[in-house]
């Protein structure tokens, strides 16, 4: 499973599938969320109660500069022309050349080539 914030909806569907005593691991497979998550929220439901359950804060750190929509269209600008080495300059006015290089080989899993001489 992906790592992902959980959302109240998503608690509240964790809980009433649930109290409609499906299993932990189906629950885990319609929410799509980790079979981790849901038997912690199981847990907490238990102790505290479905009224004191609340959503998780925000993870910290340093925010993403590049959003899916802009890694797909980067992602489709490389496919159309691989000796792609200019930017956007509206598309990516905010970000470096070395910020889309790193999202291009870790986020969409390009890999580094020279053309053949």
């Amino acid at each position: 499973m992906s790592r992902r914030v959980t959302t109240r909806v998503d608690i509240a569907a964790v809980i009433a599938l649930y109290k409609a005593n499906h299993e932990l691991r189906n629950i885990s497979a319609q929410i799509g969320v980790g079979l981790h998550v849901v038997q912690k929220l199981v847990k907490r439901y238990r102790e505290v109660g479905e009224d004191m359950l609340s959503a998780p804060l925000p993870k910290s750190g340093r925010p993403k500069l590049l959003f899916p929509r802009i890694l797909q269209d980067i992602s489709r600008q490389v496919k159309s022309n691989p000796a792609l080495t200019e930017r956007n300059p509206r598309l990516l006015s905010h970000v470096s050349l070395s910020c889309v290089q790193q999202s291009l080989h870790d986020a969409l899993g390009f890999k580094s080539f020279r053309a053949p001489s």
